[in-house]
């Protein structure tokens, strides 16, 4: 793509066929834990495989045979536990989630344990601290998921909820910005132009529309609130986009034949961490190691990389859609078959639970 086109999408950029189905997989159309899957009926990805091993190899000399490599397969939801194990004593903070139908938050070590949006209408979820940590940001889908979805705050105990978005379309993907004053989120109230970014102050006064020609889905606030992070539709497929809130300009980051997604900046600033299915056996080269899921989804696994779009580095191959942070920038808490926390280089999982959950956890989650 050009350097205009990845500035201005929309000069030559097609809404995917299967973005409604791509971005459902954080509105509630997949579950992650094994047993909630919920299935996607005809939304399956439509990803252009690899050129194949043969093709890539046509030029080789027929007297020099390269030998061929035997594909290691994996099966989805399988822990991947290497280093030294992390202790729940080095960390701390606050952990707020959701179980795609109640939004709850924990201290790290499972205590202190609050529902803060319970509603049985439907479901809330995919929630974002405030700085200050008083508040919470989710997305309110009590009307059904996709069905006039809103964004709402909340108080941390659970005792204030506000909605801030109040329109009949579909609004999601809320982050709160550092310096806690203004809320973005994105919405499809534009449906000529797809899914686009939206800012409101954390009082719900003052909507304005981001001034960018970009698809903008689940955006994430850089540290210095100046720039935004965000997964943009190309074609059928999904890559990893930072925009200069600025001067609207939009650099793409990633570039793989499957879909990059959520991403979530780190606390310096410095690295983006996001979710890629460049790993699935399905859009894998042939000859690469890779991972097969059990079921119609594809497999997710976190990755890491520069601001600047350099240093792109494989944290887990283990399963996970969704991360977040720790405060201190040294560990990324990921959701997959289970909310586990591991450190950037991908050592030391550690599960994290709550007494009042039974189960495994999952969810969005955000940690301060």
């Amino acid at each position: 793509m050009s350097e205009g086109g990845r500035k201005h999408l929309g000069a030559e950029w097609e809404p995917p066929r299967d973005a409604r189905c791509i971005s459902g997989m954080r509105r509630l159309a997949v579950f992650l834990i094994p047993g909630l899957l919920i299935a996607l009926g005809g939304c399956a990805s439509a990803v252009v495989p690899p050129s194949s091993a043969a093709s890539q190899r046509s030029t080789i000399s027929p007297s020099a045979p390269v030998p061929a490599r035997t594909r290691v397969e994996h099966l989805d939801y399988e822990s991947v536990v290497t280093g030294t194990p992390i202790e729940i004593g080095e960390l701390s903070g606050r952990i707020v989630t959701d179980d795609f139908e109640d939004v709850f938050a924990f201290n790290v070590d499972g205590s202190d344990f609050v529902r803060i949006a319970d509603n049985p209408a439907g479901p809330e979820f995919d929630p974002s601290w405030s700085p200050d940590g008083k508040w919470v940001v989710y997305r309110d889908s009590t009307r059904g998921t996709n069905e006039n979805d809103e964004i709402f705050i909340a108080s941390a105990d659970g005792t204030k909820r506000r909605n801030l978005s109040r329109n009949p379309a579909n609004d999601w993907g809320p982050d709160w910005s550092p310096d806690g004053g203004t809320i973005v989120f994105n919405s499809d109230r534009d449906q000529e132009s797809g899914l686009r970014g939206y800012l409101v102050d954390a009082d719900g006064s003052h909507l304005r529309r981001i001034d960018a020609d970009a698809w903008i889905e689940y955006p994430s606030w850089s540290p210095d609130g100046k720039k935004l992070a965000f997964m943009g539709a190309l074609g059928s497929n999904y890559e990893v986009f930072v925009l200069d809130l600025e001067t609207s300009v939009v650099k793409q980051l990633t570039d793989s034949p499957g879909h990059d997604a959520w991403p979530a900046w780190s606390p310096d600033g410095s690295t983006i961490a996001f979710s890629s299915v460049r790993d699935d056996c399905r859009v894998a080269p042939s000859d690469a190691e890779c991972w097969r899921t059990s079921d119609i989804g594809e497999h997710f696994d976190v990755w890491t990389i520069g601001a600047d779009g350099t240093d792109l580095k494989l944290v887990t191959p283990e399963f996970g859609q969704f991360m977040a942070w720790s405060p201190d920038g040294k560990y990324l808490l990921i959701s997959g078959a289970a909310l586990y926390v591991v450190r950037v280089d991908g050592t030391g999982r550690l599960e994290i639970r709550t007494p009042e959950v039974p189960r495994a956890l999952g969810g969005i989650p955000d940690w301060r």
